[in-house]
């Protein structure tokens, strides 16, 4: 028996002691929610009307993409970005709110699906939907794909 007990025992440590899939997924889950709570904040902080703040959240270096042949499709910096924050605070005095619906993420990664609602100046209600694709890089938003229903958005802003 205790030969049996001297043999198995090398065996045993070695298999308890080189379980990593416990901690090496805690650490992927770690860091993916550091991602979508990046990506929650800047959502709750934009609605909430704390642009700063939501914008704080974003690199200036960021690349922020949207599509389409509107007055601010194509790639954007930070600041040609907050130029068109601006238009939409000036276009949506009482706030525009992006209900972030669900996130998923992967890596550096994460997808939103997010819902909004406004009153326009021209008194029509704007409700949209949307998919960001954000890149994070040491808690920053660093690039920035924002899908939408470009012909509703256009819409809403002809005269």
């Amino acid at each position: 028996m205790k030969f049996i007990l001297t043999l198995l025992f090398p065996v045993v440590f070695a298999l308890v002691s080189c379980n990593t899939t416990a901690p090496v997924s805690t650490t992927i889950e770690a860091s993916q929610m550091s991602n979508k709570d990046v990506a929650a904040r800047f959502f709750d902080q934009f609605s909430n009307g704390d642009i700063d703040a939501a914008f704080g959240l974003v690199s200036d270096d960021v690349a922020w993409w949207v599509p389409g042949d509107l007055p601010f499709s194509g790639t954007k910096t930070k600041a040609q970005y907050m130029q068109i924050v601006g238009s939409i605070q000036n276009g949506f005095p009482n706030g525009l709110k992006l209900d972030a619906t669900s996130m998923i993420a992967e890596g550096d990664k994460v997808a939103v699906e997010v819902s909004s609602f406004g009153e326009h100046v021209n008194g029509k209600t704007y409700t949209n939907t949307y998919h960001f694709l954000m890149t994070m890089e040491n808690g920053q938003i660093t690039e920035v794909k924002e899908y939408m229903d470009t012909l509703h958005l256009f819409q809403l802003i002809q005269p």
